[in-house]
């Protein structure tokens, strides 16, 4: 199968390159369009008021390669379009960082991907916890299992497999769960400047005393892999619904 990996760490990180490994050595044909730099948290952002520059580039296992001055979305919807089209599949990832529960929101990881399903491409997400950085070729691994499971299950239209890898050696199995509400004890912190000009850098993170739920989270933080299927509707049909009883 013909596969568009990305991601929202940049073309040269590590888990880009276990996600090209890992998917090639499996026998498919792999192209690579991803920002040139780091662009975390992009979420869906893209780039509307000027051109984009796609610098051809080397990956090993990838056939063709791009590395593109944009966000992540930016790299996919390019790719997609014009680049290389005839991709059957998109996979983003895989990300330094879980992108799980309430995070998926900010994530430029599962917003590439997302970009992927909304142009008709089954997609899928790969993120690591962020406490591991020698594990990317267990969750490359896991990845390609779950693609393949995906042959046989197609994912819905318009959606996003999610995948996030736990910060342990290897995965004590694997769970299809739904996201956590995530909290944070985050802040601004004001420093001036030698110009007089007050500028703030975001402190904090996210709160460890959440209590235990069946979610995402908690799963991962028990030592699981996770996997939730997303989808760009946010609507909450309930609460639409109970709007007419106000007209």
């Amino acid at each position: 199968m013909r596969i568009l990996i990305s991601n929202d760490d940049g073309i040269f990180a590590p888990g880009l390159a276990a996600l090209v490994h890992a998917f090639a050595v499996a026998g498919h044909t792999i192209y690579v369009a991803a920002p040139d730099s780091q662009r975390s948290a992009a979420s869906h952002s893209m780039t509307l008021f000027q051109p984009l520059t796609a610098k051809k580039s080397a990956v090993a296992g990838a056939s063709k390669a791009w590395a593109i001055d944009g966000t992540p979305v930016d790299c996919v919807k390019l790719a997609v379009k014009t680049l290389c089209p005839e991709v059957d599949f998109v996979i983003s990832g895989i990300n330094h960082g879980y992108n799980s529960g309430s995070d998926v929101l900010y994530s430029g990881t599962v917003g590439a991907a997302m970009e992927g399903a909304l142009n008709g491409k089954p997609a899928m997400a790969v993120s690591l916890g962020h406490e591991r950085q020698d594990t990317y070729d267990n969750a490359a691994a896991l990845a390609v299992k779950v693609f393949d499971s995906l042959q046989a299950q197609p994912l819905p239209p318009f959606s996003v497999l999610n995948l996030n890898y736990p910060e342990t050696d290897e995965a004590l199995g694997l769970k299809a769960t739904s996201l956590r509400a995530l909290r944070y004890l985050d802040t601004y912190e004001p420093e001036m400047g030698a110009d007089g000009v007050t500028r703030y850098t975001l402190v904090g993170g996210m709160d460890k005393h959440m209590a235990d739920g069946e979610d995402d989270y908690t799963w991962l933080r028990r030592g699981y892999a996770t996997m939730t299927v997303l989808t760009y509707d946010l609507t909450h049909d309930a609460a639409t619904k109970a709007l007419e009883d106000l007209i």
